[in-house]
């Protein structure tokens, strides 16, 4: 006998939720207070960072004879695993924003054509194999078609891994190298859109996707012109980032922002700095306390986001909390920064874009470093939330 209890949980950070909500807004109050503030507006709550990696777990809880199957809870235990993978072509989903589904309930999608009517061969094949040998062993992955002919979804043999994340990531190194394979000898894109991880003694399933924006409220001026080219070029690398589904070139934009802010403020020279009398609070990343950590990012994000321990825990790692952004940018993000765009460092380390350990370094950082962008943005320009005080309040 089986009670299906469902679980969320943020990957890479081992939160426990009770539930998914879907994204949606409050209305917002109209009238300002007495002092000219407009009311922030309302979130409901989030699951993680928006435009970041998330993920669900749905975990069968046993009762009777099976109940040992609990003993692991929803880490899993050493046992086989399978992980399916759901490709999209660029610019299209198979699933909208605010909702989350399992792989059974996606169709998928590629340009590459594996039967008919998408190719015209003598036979039609339900399924292909593929095969991908790296450091760490061999695995072998089942390719499915849509409808319409083209790989939509790749699905991996049952394989041994001591737990999910093991599991996961076995499965990403291989996969990324056979799709790099496949994307650079056939010259198309393939992207995977969603992971979903399967314990196959206790069908626990897992799936990770990136969790959506949700809509704002128009808070800029309608007119104006900006003449600073500085502050074009770190707008357009801000929106490059959000636009990128490329954890790797996410990170390269938004270091170039902080990149950009040290030599502007080098170049402007302390005399100058000293003339504007320009502040520049928040460049010292609070320490773990709730209520400055929410003080400031209310500073940054004119929507109150309705800020939980599991945000928190994604942008507030521990290696950067307490620090100044120049430390964290020096000692920190620098050293990733040169495995990305040298290849090699002088002690011959350098970063495997396909091995799933250092595509998740990098991730790891993205919520941060964002937040460190608009940070240095809000410092170094004027008219960047020139409506959004340091206390969170938005001007009238």
């Amino acid at each position: 006998m089986v009670l299906a209890i469902f679980y969320t949980e943020l990957f890479r950070r081992g939160i426990l939720e009770g539930s998914f909500t879907s994204h949606r807004q409050d209305r917002c109050r109209d009238m300002p207070d007495p002092k000219g503030a407009v009311p922030q507006l309302k979130r409901a709550k989030i699951i993680g960072f928006p435009g970041e990696a998330q993920g669900i777990l749905a975990v069968p809880h046993y009762i009777g004879d099976k109940a040992h199957l609990n003993a692991h809870g929803p880490n899993g235990a050493p046992g086989q695993y399978t992980v399916a993978f759901v490709l999209a072509r660029p610019n299209s989903r198979n699933m909208a924003e605010s909702e989350v589904k399992f792989v059974d309930a996606l169709r998928g999608d590629s340009h590459l054509a594996i039967s008919k009517p998408a190719v015209n061969i003598d036979i039609d094949p339900d399924q292909i194999e593929m095969s991908y040998r790296t450091k760490s062993g061999q695995l072998l992955f089942h390719g499915y078609p849509n409808e319409q002919g083209f790989l939509a979804k790749v699905v991996s043999a049952p394989f041994f891994a001591t737990n999910r994340n093991a599991a996961q990531k076995a499965a990403e190194t291989a996969i990324h190298g056979l799709l790099s394979n496949l994307s650079s000898q056939l010259d198309i894109p393939l992207n995977i859109e969603a992971i979903e991880v399967t314990e196959i003694a206790t069908k626990a399933k897992g799936i990770s996707f990136i969790a959506p924006f949700a809509p704002v409220h128009m808070a800029v001026r309608g007119a104006g012109s900006v003449t600073d080219s500085e502050f074009e070029h770190a707008e357009a690398l801000y929106r490059e980032a959000l636009n990128s589904n490329t954890p790797v070139y996410r990170f390269l934009c938004f270091y170039k922002i902080l990149e950009l802010s040290r030599k502007r403020r080098a170049r402007l020279g302390i005399k100058h700095k000293a003339a504007l009398k320009q502040a520049r609070p928040g460049e010292q990343i609070p320490a773990r306390d709730k209520e400055a950590m929410e003080t400031w990012l209310n500073a940054l994000f004119y929507v109150n986001r309705d800020w939980d321990d599991g945000v928190f825990d994604q942008i507030f790692i521990p290696e950067a909390v307490g620090k100044k952004v120049n430390n964290v940018f020096d000692n920190q993000l620098r050293p990733i920064r040169d495995k990305i765009a040298h290849g090699i460092l002088d002690s011959g380390e350098f970063l495997l874009l396909d091995k799933a350990e250092d595509r998740a370094m990098v991730s790891r950082w993205l919520p941060l470093l964002r937040c460190l962008a608009r940070r240095v943005m809000k410092n170094d320009f004027r008219e960047y939330l020139e409506f959004l005080s340091e206390d969170g309040t938005v001007s009238e």
